[in-house]
């Protein structure tokens, strides 16, 4: 047996896997204990991974759709159909005609960027990503205040004295996102018991919050109000770091106070739920805090008010002094400055044309994908390439994109398994999964809180009739005779590379993500591809580093006080608070720790463990409503409805229900036409695509007003 250390590739946090093989077949995978950043965080989606590679309905050669069925076919004949058929529709409809949409679990790996090279090739401005579900609130802040649109924070937890976390539960979910620490949660518990102050904010009574040192419960959606109320005891009590503010646009940091100080404390106390006492003596303890941190994860984001959290989040570590500073949030370039590189990217923002909703980082909101299919005019998509994703799951209203997706001209899906957001394909494409590839994650080079980096091995061979995605994107863009990456001469560079590789039997040097990992590497100079592959368990290159931010900024000033969030918090502050009547509780979401994406719920054996999902309720609204333990309920939205299992439980506060995300996705079996696999339900089909965050574009997907009735049946 071979043990090959490698990493998980399924999300930032990067965890380092030792991957015991036997006959190119995974045995078993490990935490990799000799990694020394990631090895006690392994959570249940890197050590399932091979349940994907080896999924009985895999993919495992280009499929054609003929009539209600899927034949396979070479790639030869599936590239030149495709490149055909995109070439009549942008001739006829322009680029804008081809819509293309990226998610996990291949949305990690180095490939991505080859794909968005045919997206750039092609020039069309619909393209979609996983970001506008969960992440695009922090780029729009990161924009607005540093001018930059890719900021990465990661949490210097061992010098941390008080941490706020807000809408995070990092016990079950990990402590990474856009940042890392790892093994983040233990750290955190450790500097706890070193007289550190742990506080979780959050709507449900996690286990984050049950062993923190102070659970406030929040109303879900009123993070803004919550943090404004921080600031009105940390201006009002003028406990601001006079260094960190005399650094600021004076006139953007009184437009800030102005507000916070006439915001009413107790009115902004009724919202967000909490007693003002208590938002009092968090503001006093965090300012005094010599390291601190107010942490705004996903229960933040993913709601209309997202945008406006995260920023007040920031404005309350700026004037406390304590972004960037040793106990605080931490920048880093990394070894290879990804910030830099996505400020050179397609960053330009340009207006839906069906919403006037602006782009972010170059991508527009899932939120809008329905409309741009379906509206008539140009600009309107006539076809699709979905890759590694699962929007209809994932995004809000999954019916109506579903049925969407179903009037395209053409689908074209990019992924390991047939999934639902897949259903209406007109050809399926197979990836290659990570653990089949080597490659070296540059993208997350700053995104971990020790400079650390490791290469990623291949651990064993795809089967023999699947190419690498990126080689299907190269070679799209080949046939399709448009400039990959958007480049003049790279389509020659492309061929004539290959050629040389081929005769010079020198295979590393055709054009590949390989290269451009070697070359990237090599231009920042930061270590060498030598040294990398000489540390098969990771390489930590130099020691943390604090006050990177401002030297990226190149001495420009925080824009602190952007003037479109003043005047969309001062609207909130003028509106009205008073829920409406037909819809009385508040849905959210959760996480556990087997089951985070609608990927993971597909793997066989994990629908073995897990049986589907449920609806958590509070006892007292349990009993008014007459809910029993184990009842089928109905939870109905202004879009949807759905029949779920109730359970009663008080970790959830009276007018709050709680379903876990991920569920309902159907995985589909395109060559015998078995039944498709489904467990649970998806939850996200009573979130409404039409109410989005106003910057972002994520959907509300953790604060949907919803009513609950017992099913008839019951």
């Amino acid at each position: 047996m071979n043990t090959v250390y490698t990493t998980c590739r399924y999300c930032e946090a990067a965890c380092g896997l030792a991957v015991q093989v036997q006959n190119n077949k995974v045995e078993k995978i490990v935490a990799d204990k000799e990694n020394p950043q990631t090895w006690r965080d392994i959570c249940s989606k890197g050590l399932t991974a091979h349940e994907l590679v080896e999924h009985p309905r895999r993919i495992k050669a280009p499929m054609k759709r003929v009539g209600d069925s899927f034949v396979e076919t070479t790639y030869e004949e599936a590239i030149s159909v495709i490149a055909a058929r995109f070439n009549e529709l942008i001739a006829v409809h322009g680029a804008d005609s081809i819509g293309y949409y990226h998610g996990n679990p291949l949305g990690f790996t180095s490939g991505v960027m080859f794909s968005l090279g045919w997206v750039d090739a092609i020039g069309t401005r619909n393209r979609y990503n996983v970001g506008s579900i969960d992440q695009n609130n922090n780029h729009v802040v990161s924009s607005a205040l540093f001018d930059l649109p890719y900021v990465p924070f990661n949490p210097d937890i061992d010098r941390c004295d008080y941490l706020l976390m807000i809408g995070m539960n990092p016990a079950e979910s990990k402590f990474s996102w856009l940042g890392n620490a790892s093994d983040g949660w233990a750290r955190a518990r450790e500097r706890q018991s070193q007289g550190a102050k742990l506080v979780v904010v959050d709507p449900r009574r996690t286990r984050s919050a049950q062993q923190a040192d102070t659970h406030l419960s929040i109303k879900p959606g009123t993070d803004w109000a919550f943090i404004l109320g921080l600031l009105h005891t940390v201006f009002g009590e003028n406990l601001v770091d006079s260094a960190a503010c005399a650094a600021l646009p004076a006139a953007q940091l009184e437009s800030i106070r102005e507000i916070a100080l006439a915001a009413d404390q107790a009115n902004l106390s009724g919202r967000c739920g909490i007693d003002a006492e208590d938002i009092r003596q968090v503001a006093r303890d965090y300012a005094q805090a010599t390291g601190a941190m107010c942490l705004t994860q996903t229960g933040v984001s993913m709601h209309t008010t997202g945008t406006l959290g995260h920023w007040l989040g920031l404005v309350l570590d700026i004037v406390t002094g304590h972004l960037d500073k040793p106990g605080g949030r931490r920048f880093d370039t990394g070894y290879i400055n990804m910030t830099e590189f996505a400020a050179t990217g397609n960053q330009s923002e340009t207006a839906s044309r069906v919403r006037g909703q602006l782009t972010v980082m170059g991508n527009r909101s899932l939120a809008e994908l329905p409309d741009e299919i379906r509206t008539p005019g140009p600009g309107q998509i006539k076809a699709m390439v979905i890759q590694s994703g699962n929007p209809v799951v994932s995004g809000p209203n999954g019916q109506l994109l579903d049925s969407a997706l179903a009037e395209l001209d053409m689908l074209v899906a990019v992924d390991l398994v047939q999934r639902e957001s897949h259903r209406h394909a007109d050809w399926l494409i197979p990836g290659v999964h990570w653990l089949e590839r080597e490659e070296l994650l540059f993208n997350l080079a700053g995104g971990m809180d020790q400079p650390f980096a490791q290469y990623s091995a291949q651990a064993v061979n795809p089967p023999e009739s699947i190419r690498p995605e990126w080689t299907f994107f190269v070679d799209l863009a080949l046939a399709m005779k448009v400039p990959f990456m958007g480049k003049k001469g790279a389509n020659t560079m492309i061929r004539i590379s290959r050629v040389l590789a081929r005769l010079l039997r020198k295979p590393q040097w055709a054009f590949s993500p390989g290269l451009l990992e070697r070359l990237m590497l090599k231009g920042a100079k930061t270590f060498s591809w030598r040294q990398l592959q000489n540390s098969p368990h990771g390489l930590q290159y130099r020691d943390r580093a604090y006050g990177q931010l401002q030297a990226q900024m190149r001495g420009k000033a925080i824009q602190i006080g952007p003037a479109q969030f003043c005047t969309e918090l001062q609207r909130l502050l003028d509106k009205s608070n008073q829920p409406g009547t037909e819809y009385p509780f508040t849905l959210i979401g959760k996480r556990t720790l087997n089951m985070m994406n609608s990927w993971l719920m597909e793997l066989p054996n994990m629908q073995k463990r897990e049986q589907g999902n449920d609806c958590e309720i509070n006892p007292a609204d349990a009993h008014s409503l007459g809910i029993k333990e184990g009842a089928k309920i109905e939870v109905t939205s202004a879009v949807g409805s759905l029949s779920i299992k109730a359970r009663i439980s008080d970790r959830v506060a009276p007018g709050v229900v709680c379903i876990q995300h991920g569920w309902g996705s159907r995985v589909f079996s395109p060559v015998d036409k078995e039944e498709p696999l489904c467990f649970g339900v998806n939850v996200n089909q009573l979130v409404d695509n039409a109410a989005i965050d106003p910057f972002s574009g994520i959907p509300n997907l953790n604060s949907t007003r919803v009513k609950v009735t017992v099913c008839a049946d019951t």
